[in-house]
């Protein structure tokens, strides 16, 4: 029978069953409004402001209007979008990850995320390179963020994976929660130092922090304050010598960065044995632990944010007091340079706290260093 013919009539309902059932729409009894008259089978649909007169014709005919269906499965894909990035977003990733996250919740493996860098006067990518934009014939779209007026973050993507305002709306807001969390636990804020001065690119990033520092505040009292700014003294002397840059100095902590992996390590030996030598009142121990990673972290207009931020601090954490712990990519860093007494032993890769993939961290070993610490303070090892 040719379509048009009443005999078809009945597949479209037989069609509609089988949409609904993908949506799982909820089966009633008997008696309610039948999308299918002669089956006894019903199907509680959704009111939406149709025309009554379009409304009347689906009732007459036991059909629903393929509009209804075309927006309901919007309506679907939406929320179910929404719903799966408010789960995905609202677990605690690791840093840095937002962007293959969003890759996977709006399923645009091209999606990237840039940051804004008033030093650098550009975009950069995760890794802190300056990234152009879209051009026009380009295929891919670029969807801003802004903080106060001012650019903050854009995505770049597929223009189908935010093609709909109400889920654009909503990407937006959880990236927008994502990145001002980040800003607020994954940001090394310049405070020594104009932050439009500190280098940006592939840099050296090397922390320090008293080991039981808790420990000597309660055993020094206000001698402790004396203690501090004799450590801080120390670092600042040895990492200026050594081409570094200081970047912060909060309470026990010290960061600063080096354009060479190699300055950085030279600067950690000159550290350690300086501690080594140092007599301090009441004979305590002050001992400082330091940490080395290399990578590209973005650096704002505040200082410097990114992954590499993060795991200098857990590297730096994994050490001992006394002890220097680098990680492979700056291992890796200074292979190049020229051999200067430092040798790198291998503590075997380990998971550290909030990140995804184990780090290959090493110990440093140079004349007038100790050598033997106990295993890295970390959660396990791989």
């Amino acid at each position: 029978m040719p379509w048009g013919g009443t005999g078809n009539l009945n597949l479209l309902p037989d069609l509609f069953c089988s949409v609904s059932n993908q949506l799982s729409w909820e089966h009633v009894p008997a008696g309610c409004q039948k999308a299918r008259p002669s089956s006894g089978k019903c199907l509680r649909v959704r009111r939406l402001p149709w025309p009554a007169a379009t409304l009347t014709q689906a009732k007459k005919y036991g059909i629903i209007p393929i509009g209804f269906i075309t927006g309901q499965l919007q309506s679907e894909r939406r929320h179910a979008t929404a719903g799966r990035l408010v789960i995905e977003l609202g677990r605690n990733g690791a840093p840095g990850d937002l962007e293959q996250r969003l890759r996977g919740v709006l399923r645009d493996p091209t999606l990237t995320v840039l940051y804004w860098s008033n030093a650098a006067g550009a975009y950069l990518d995760g890794g802190g390179k300056p990234v152009p934009l879209p051009a026009k014939k380009d295929k891919r779209v670029v969807t801003y963020l802004e903080r106060d007026g001012r650019p903050m973050t854009a995505l770049v993507h597929d223009p189908a994976a935010l093609d709909d305002p109400d889920l654009t709306e909503t990407v937006l807001a959880a990236v927008r929660f994502v990145v001002e969390r980040d800003r607020a636990y994954g940001q090394l804020p310049a405070t020594a130092i104009d932050a439009a001065a500190l280098p940006t690119g592939f840099v050296t990033l090397l922390m320090s922090d008293i080991e039981a520092s808790t420990t000597l505040l309660n055993r020094l009292g206000d001698k402790y304050r004396d203690v501090l700014n004799d450590v801080r003294g120390m670092l600042r002397s040895v990492v200026s010598s050594a081409d570094g840059r200081e970047i912060d100095a909060r309470a026990d902590e010290f960061f600063a960065v080096f354009e060479r992996a190699a300055d950085a390590v030279q600067a950690a030996a000159s550290i350690q044995r300086a501690f080594g030598r140092k007599r301090w009142p009441d004979d305590l121990p002050v001992r400082v632990r330091i940490g080395i990673h290399s990578g590209r972290p973005t650096l704002t207009d505040i200082g410097y944010i990114g992954l590499a931020v993060h795991i200098v601090a857990r590297v730096c954490s994994a050490a001992h007091g006394g002890q220097i712990v680098i990680s492979e990519m700056a291992k890796d860093a200074v292979a190049g340079s020229p051999s200067t007494g430092i040798r790198f032993h291998s503590l075997g890769r380990h998971r550290l706290h909030g990140l995804v993939e184990a780090q290959g961290l090493f110990q440093i070993e140079a004349d007038g260093l100790p050598a033997t610490f106990p295993p890295p303070r970390t959660k396990a090892r791989s």
